[in-house]
């Protein structure tokens, strides 16, 4: 089964380093609002269509926007949409995307713009810097308007996490600590497979770090009336699935609301259950062919 976002992860990868060298725009754009605060009557057009040229540029995805505004004192408000050209993903649509500056870097080094906006229903609020640090939380966003919805198997939930990383322009380089909760985690399509066709999973929290190519999953849970999992381990990314290595080991009881008829297909693969009931298991070798020990 191939859950969303799956198969061209490496893809994903690739774009990750174009995404992260928007920070020096988002700075240069709210550097530019603190000067439209002297100077009226300023192209705001010319602004949103280097906007849109920066973007499709650094990331090679097809950006647009039809709004932007100055505002004072020193602030931009825009909308924009991306398109991930991936047959799994939907159209990204970021709206009221404020930048504003952070008023005491105006006086260090290390210039930084505040970042808000709307995106999947929910809230996302960051601060970018210039010397490449990355602050960022979300809050409440959905995971189904993020799909196709002509996907068979798809996933719906509200997800709220943050991330502060370093260097994070640098493929590669980058530092970062994670942590993650999707609520009402639900799967969606098993119906083909003789299960209901919307799955309440329960909530699905995640913590981990990034350290250069080397996501670590400290901790992940998933708690809900289908199954209790516990789990950790490594991913060392790569180009593409072929060559990201998983590395992670995983403790999962089935709940009062779990699926009889997955028990006998779960021993089909030499997985046998232990005294309390848990299946222990650990999934190795890459993302495109994982095996199951």
């Amino acid at each position: 089964m191939n859950f969303p976002f799956k198969r061209q992860a490496g893809k994903a990868g690739k774009r990750f380093g174009g995404f992260s060298r928007l920070i020096p725009l988002c700075v240069l754009l709210f550097l530019v609002s603190i000067l439209v605060g002297f100077v009226t009557g300023f192209p705001t057009e010319v602004l949103r269509e280097r906007l849109v040229q920066e973007m499709s540029a650094q990331t090679g995805l097809a950006v647009s926007s039809d709004s932007l505004e100055l505002g004072l004192p020193a602030k931009v408000e825009f909308n924009l949409s991306i398109d991930p050209n991936h047959p799994q993903v939907a159209p990204l649509t970021f709206t009221r995307l404020q930048i504003t500056p952070v008023w005491s870097s105006l006086f260090s080094s290390a210039r930084a713009a505040s970042l808000q906006g709307q995106f999947a229903e929910g809230n996302i609020d960051a601060e970018v810097g210039a010397d490449d640090h990355l602050q960022l939380e979300i809050d409440g966003m959905r995971l189904g308007p993020l799909q196709n919805p002509a996907n068979p198997y798809r996933l719906d939930g509200s997800l709220k996490g943050q991330i502060d990383g370093q260097q994070i322009s640098r493929p590669g380089k980058a530092e970062a600590s994670f942590s993650a909760e999707i609520s009402g985690l639900v799967a969606i399509g098993l119906d083909a497979l003789s299960l209901p066709a919307n799955l309440a999973l329960g909530t699905l929290s995640v913590k981990g770090k990034l350290l250069g190519q080397r996501v670590t999953l400290e901790e992940v849970l998933l708690n809900g009336d289908v199954a209790e999992l516990t789990g950790s381990g490594t991913i060392q990314l790569g180009a593409t699935p072929r060559q990201t290595r998983l590395n992670l080991r995983v403790a999962a009881t089935p709940g009062k609301a779990f699926p009889e008829s997955l028990k006998p297909l779960i021993e089909l693969s030499g997985l046998k259950p232990k005294a309390d009931g848990s299946y222990q298991f650990r999934v190795a070798g890459t993302m495109a062919a994982a095996v199951v020990r």
